[in-house]
């Protein structure tokens, strides 16, 4: 698993939490933080905040999982404007390749096409129950 911060607060209340328990996003808000007067500049920072569907195993209840990623570099994306599914999420710790500012690389691996992007931190922001009814 890789260093996300606030993790605790899913696995407080999913103990067998997976990243494949993450099965749908359903909101994606991409933005720069403007840290200085140029907009194309090396200290400002693209974010990406991602709603997840957590659907845990067995019969627990239902979440919404909102994650931020910063420094958010090489963005694929295709949607087709319903939810998108994931079929197999993962995040893989690359800071081995000695990339600057990249530490992750997040994707659908079996989508790897559609979904898929580079990032240097990402924290657990909120996680609540819904009552959705997903089939």
């Amino acid at each position: 698993m890789p260093n996300i911060k606030n993790l605790d607060l899913i696995t407080a209340k999913v103990n067998d939490f997976t990243l494949n328990d993450l099965k749908f996003i359903t909101d994606f808000r991409y933005w720069v933080e403007v840290d200085t007067v140029q907009l194309f500049d090396e200290y400002n920072t693209p974010m990406l905040m991602i709603n997840f569907v957590l659907m845990p195993k067995g019969d627990k209840p239902t979440y919404k999982v909102s994650i931020h990623f910063k420094k958010v570099g090489s963005l694929q994306l295709s949607a087709t404007g319903t939810v998108i599914q994931l079929s197999w999420f993962e995040i893989l710790n690359i800071s081995d390749r000695g990339w600057d500012s990249v530490k992750y690389l997040v994707r659908d691996f079996e989508n790897e096409d559609r979904f898929k992007f580079y990032c240097d931190d990402i924290e657990v922001i909120a996680i609540e129950e819904i009552d959705w009814i997903i089939g």
